[in-house]
């Protein structure tokens, strides 16, 4: 508990220091109203708790939260800073949530109008969380157990993939990458673990056309691998890039258009990019960054 506090107290001095977004009231899903026929809150406890641990923070009505915390969880700080780029309405667009965990993205982009919603979780635990989450707010959202290495399984594109939390976990993420791209008729979310900025980096390898090919100083454009459990205890983390890799990865994968990087805490990065200049989501209210049409 003390460790916890020391934690955020750190996050938010960090906060300060870097420009990051503060994070929204702990209750700002709750403000956003109940849903629309709420079960008893000691049902719900009971429900919730007999699939505990969760990582998300979900309201499910009458009071009652999937995780019973003083502040707001990470996802709600990620929706929070995205928000200004999201139309009012996403009515009319589908959403492609990969990684769904336990569909707090995808609930969301339901509330805010969204047509199609589709989430794919491959752990039953989550999915399992996501079907009562679903059934808490009666929304029209379809869970699969498909990972992202199964995006070759889903036969429909969307307008807006939410990939949040995802990268890091992935043994490849560029090919995860492509393939959400054949899948995306308009732009995806990123919200990743990376190396952070403003700090000096450098290695040094072989780099330059054939007439100046030599071995050069490097301080962007890479990925640490993780190997066993040394990031956060976790064996299912493998990659950690940096803001540069990121942007390079999106770009090969066909995403020409930028948003400016946003972090949201030191080691956090959020940005969004699309296929065409013209986009649903608002670049101009995000910053459009400089570094949209390399190579």
């Amino acid at each position: 508990m003390i460790f916890d506090r020391l934690e955020r107290l750190r996050a938010r001095v960090e906060r300060r220091r870097g420009g990051h977004p503060a994070p929204p009231p702990a209750d700002a899903q709750r403000r956003r109203g109940e849903p629309p026929r709420p079960r008893p809150a000691g049902e719900l406890r009971a429900r919730a708790d007999a699939l505990a641990p969760w990582y998300q923070r979900v309201y499910l009505g009458s009071g009652v939260h999937t995780l019973e915390w003083a502040h707001a969880a990470h996802h709600e700080s990620v929706w929070a800073s995205l928000e200004p780029a999201l139309p009012a309405d996403l009515r009319g667009l589908s959403v492609l949530d990969v990684g769904a965990n336990a569909g707090w993205f995808s609930l969301q982009a339901k509330r805010r109008g969204a047509g199609r919603v589709l989430g794919l979780e491959p752990d039953p635990r989550y999915l399992a969380q996501a079907e009562l989450c679903r059934e808490a707010w009666d929304a029209e959202v379809e869970y699969r157990a498909l990972g992202a290495e199964d995006l070759g399984a889903v036969d429909e594109t969307f307008d807006l993939v939410l990939a949040t939390g995802l990268l890091y976990h992935l043994r490849h993420p560029l090919l995860a990458l492509e393939r959400i791209a054949d899948l995306c008729r308009d732009a995806v979310v990123v919200e990743t673990e990376v190396v952070p900025p403003r700090r000096r980096q450098r290695i040094r390898m072989r780099l330059g056309p054939p007439e100046r090919l030599g071995i050069r100083s490097v301080d962007s454009g890479f990925m640490k691998f993780v190997e066993g459990d040394e990031l956060n205890g976790d064996p299912s983390n493998w990659w950690v890039p940096d803001t540069e890799c990121v942007q390079g990865m999106l770009r090969t994968a066909g995403f020409r258009h930028l948003s400016r990087p946003c972090y949201l805490e030191p080691t956090r990065l959020l940005l969004f990019a699309s296929k065409a200049e013209s986009s649903a989501l608002d670049f101009d209210a995000f910053g459009r960054s400089s570094a949209t049409s390399r190579g």
